[in-house]
C-alpha cells in the first residue's frame, strides 16, 4: 500500500510510516510515497522486505492449544485417565496436547 515513508534500516528496509494526511509534515522530515507493508511484529517494511513469523516452536504451540483448549496437564491426566467418563472427542484433544509435550520433555 502507498503510504509516505522514510527508510530507517537500510539493511532489513525497515521504515518509519506517516499514518495520517499531513502530506506537507510528512515530506518535510523527509518522507517519501513509497509501496510499504505491515509485518506480523506491526513493523513497517519496504513492499516484500517485510520478515515472516518464525516457525511456532514445540513449546508455544503447546502453551497455545493449552489456552485454547482449556486443557492444562493436570486436567489431561484426568481426561485420559483409565476408565474417564470425558467424550473420544476430548480424549483425542487431550492425547494431542500429551503427545507434543512428550515431545518437549524428550528434549
Amino acid at each position: 500500500m502507498k503510504k509516505y515513508a522514510k527508510i530507517i534500516n537500510k539493511k532489513t528496509k525497515e521504515c518509519s510510516v506517516g499514518l495520517g494526511t499531513n502530506v506537507e509534515f510528512y515530506e518535510s522530515i523527509g518522507m517519501t510515497e513509497m509501496d510499504v507493508e505491515k509485518a506480523y511484529n506491526g513493523s513497517w517494511y519496504v513492499q516484500g522486505f517485510a520478515p515472516t513469523k518464525p516457525a511456532e516452536t514445540p513449546k508455544e504451540k503447546l502453551d497455545r492449544l493449552e489456552m485454547e483448549y482449556q486443557m492444562p496437564r493436570y486436567v489431561r491426566e484426568g481426561i485420559l485417565a483409565e476408565g474417564s467418563p470425558y467424550s473420544d472427542f476430548t480424549k483425542a484433544r487431550a492425547q494431542e496436547l500429551e503427545d507434543i509435550a512428550e515431545q518437549i520433555r524428550r528434549g
